[in-house]
């Protein structure tokens, strides 16, 4: 029992000393560790570089780049054999004349201030049909029908008798007797012009003095039945229609134009039909009238057009296709498929020569046959990329996501770089495709060269899926030549922008880097 408690002092002194051994041993270990950025960071410590080391950056990066509306684009290099595979082309952006013009699609209508209806003021029936088919072609006083009508009968009577008993007074010393007589004729014969009997059939009436059972009715106008009521022993009424005729010396055509086009419109501009009954044919017209409303459904302004028919070549019912062409002013123009068009932005790419293409928002005005006006943001004479614009557009958005992604520059795996300033050089400036000579100077931030680095500069090109390009990589590495000078030639596989990025190393251990945007032609 007194071994027991003699023993129990030692043990917990033995495990108190191998306690504090092992917290010495941990506290040596963190202190170790934390100059490791991973297991600093796991740690829970925040490292912070000493003022004299950095990573390596130009003006342009320190500062934030500016936003823009839509999408962005960068600059785009293409080859001139890569040019001619894809079937981009230049073409200069000209100043010229703008005409405006309008097309359209009517159909041809009846002139309606040339049609005519042809009924009566008199209870009747039929006798004879002389007109007695739609489509007749008729002239102006050509007999239609014969009328026999009581009423008609009764009055030439009357008028007979009113002829007869005024002879009859002539040599009456009653003066009223006369002119009562004057009277009735004078109103006999007035019933029987308001009915429209011809005038010659009344003066053949007062020629003859003998009644006529059926009274002959003529057309009141040349042109075309185009509807016919009127058949042999027919009872007709006062005001009931028999036929229409139209006259097709002149038609008109009705169109439909887009609300958006309705300023362009004046009364009186001329017009050109062509119809697909007569390939190859132009007619020649004007607008007659602006119609006062807009349909709400299909947003246009229906337009009338007249034509003048010789020969009754325009049918009433034909389609028509309408071109209207006036003058709107000058400005820069430049081919319709140069334009990118994404509803809330325009885009057009500016050819720098050397295969180099930038991308520019434009202001369209008005379209004049296969051409835009260029409102604001491109110059005449200048030359913009036209066909395959969309190879263009794809890769400048690629290429400006590349170029806005930035990389941590304080990666857990980053080793501390030192504020170096690097200044870049290549024989011929800009590089050309094959081989180059490229100088690196590097200073450190006092302005002391520094010797006995190791300098290298990656080429990186991102790939170009749309013209079935890979991704290329290329490193050069350059040798001292004195006073921080370095110096080597490489190879620059094809003209474009590519990605360089110079590194400065000592020992293993980065001094610093920088990239930069080189751009070979």
């Amino acid at each position: 029992m007194m071994t027991t408690h003699r023993l129990r002092p030692v043990v917990i002194v033995a495990v108190v000393a191998v306690i504090a051994v092992v917290g010495v041993t941990a506290f040596a270990l963190r202190g170790r560790l934390a100059a490791v950025p991973y297991v600093s960071r796991a740690l829970g410590r925040s490292q912070t570089p000493p003022a004299s080391f950095a990573t390596a950056s130009t003006p342009a990066a320190d500062k934030a780049a500016p936003r823009t509306e839509g999408t962005p684009r960068g600059d785009v290099t293409i080859d001139p054999r890569r040019q001619q595979l894809i079937g981009v082309r230049t073409v200069a952006a000209t100043r010229s004349s703008l005409s405006a013009a309008i097309r359209t699609i009517g159909a041809v209508r009846y002139d309606e201030t040339r049609l005519a209806d042809v009924n009566l003021k008199v209870e009747g029936f039929i006798r004879d049909l002389f007109v007695d088919y739609t489509g007749q072609a008729i002239t102006k006083g050509q007999p239609l029908f014969t009328l026999y009508s009581p009423d008609v009968l009764t009055t030439e009577n009357e008028y007979v008798m009113a002829i007869k008993t005024r002879d009859l007074l002539r040599e009456s010393q009653l003066p009223d007797a006369r002119e009562r007589a004057d009277q009735l004729i004078a109103s006999a014969r007035q019933r029987l012009a308001l009915w429209d009997l011809p005038p010659d059939e009344i003066r053949m009436l007062e020629e003859k003095r003998q009644p006529s059972e059926a009274v002959t009715f003529r057309s009141p106008a040349t042109g075309f039945v185009i509807e016919k009521q009127a058949l042999k022993g027919l009872h007709v009424m006062p005001g009931q229609s028999l036929y229409k005729i139209a006259d097709l010396s002149v038609v008109w055509v009705e169109a439909d134009v887009y609300e958006g086009e309705v300023s362009l419109l004046r009364v009186g501009q001329r017009a050109i039909v062509t119809l697909d009954a007569y390939p190859g044919e132009r007619f020649m017209g004007r607008v007659l009238y602006i119609y006062p409303y807009v349909d709400e459904k299909t947003r246009t302004n229906k337009v009338r057009f007249e034509f003048p028919n010789r020969g009754g070549r325009l049918k009433p019912g034909m389609y028509a296709s309408v071109e209207l062409t006036m003058p709107s002013g000058a400005g820069v123009l430049v081919p319709a498929d140069a334009v990118l068009d994404s509803g809330k932005e325009q885009i057009v790419f500016v050819a720098k020569g050397d295969g180099y293409f930038e991308p520019r928002h434009v202001t369209i005005g008005r379209r004049s046959g296969d051409q835009i006006q260029i409102v604001q943001g491109i110059k005449d004479g200048e030359h913009v990329a036209t066909g395959a614009t969309f190879f263009l557009d794809s890769e400048s958005q690629l290429r400006a996501s590349l170029q806005g992604y930035q990389p941590s520059q304080a990666g857990p795996s980053a080793a501390p770089t030192q504020q170096l300033d690097i200044t870049f050089h290549s024989v011929p400036d800009p590089p050309k495709v094959g081989e180059n000579q490229f100088e690196v100077v590097v200073k450190d931030p006092t302005g002391k060269p520094v010797e006995g680095a190791d300098v290298s500069i990656q080429f990186f090109m991102a790939a170009m899926p749309t013209m079935n390009m890979p991704a290329m990589r290329n490193e050069v590495k350059l040798s001292p030549a004195g006073g921080g000078l370095y110096r080597g030639t490489g190879q620059v596989m094809i003209a474009g922008r590519w990605d360089a990025t110079v590194t400065v190393t000592r020992g293993g251990q980065r001094l610093g880097t920088k990239p930069l945007p080189v751009v070979a032609r």
